[in-house]
């Protein structure tokens, strides 16, 4: 099955953050291994800063981002690795393995994340099996992108939302996992 959604430019998310009743952690990965081995991390109000359409297919371990500048100008795919999405009363549930892909329009991309994916590896939240899998879904998108494949051959660059939508929103009770 696939899934898609879009995420404006304005869009208010939530993301963790190291609760105000311990120290900060002095990098990214630290913070994140560290709050996901406590389970004690606190949900924080971010602005989104960029238009994106997230393509993903529930069987996958990425989903790929199409993104836009706030002028309209494409900016090009993000690759976003994580678990494979579920079904959950309240939504859908995944989670973010920190290992990303940036691809510019050129097609020219980047490694993004490495230091927290391998913390995170380190840490011992992901085992090395699923290390492993996503090492090989991520050598599987680079040549999906090499060969000019799906997503990566689509004009998704021309793809606009309708401007009737407006900003999308939480529900009451998203925060509910059971």
């Amino acid at each position: 099955m696939s899934w898609s959604c879009g995420v404006p430019h304005g869009t208010l998310w939530k993301t963790a953050s190291t609760p105000p009743t311990r120290p900060r952690a002095p990098t990214r990965a630290e913070r994140f291994a560290l709050s996901l081995s406590l389970g004690d991390w606190v949900r924080r109000d971010f602005v989104w800063d960029i238009s994106t359409l997230v393509l993903v297919r529930t069987e996958d371990w990425h989903a790929t981002w199409v993104s836009w500048r706030e002028n309209g100008e494409w900016w090009g795919w993000y690759v976003n690795f994580q678990r494979p999405m579920i079904r959950i009363p309240t939504g859908i549930q995944t989670m973010d393995l920190m290992l990303d892909i940036v691809v510019a329009p050129d097609r020219r991309w980047r490694w993004k994340d490495e230091d927290e994916f391998e913390a995170l590896v380190s840490q011992g939240i992901i085992d090395n099996d699923e290390a492993c899998r996503v090492r090989r879904e991520a050598a599987d998108v680079i040549r999906q992108l090499d060969a000019n494949l799906a997503p990566f051959n689509h004009p998704w660059h021309s793809w606009r939302p309708n401007p009737d939508w407006g900003l999308p929103h939480l529900p009451s009770g998203w925060d509910c996992l059971t």
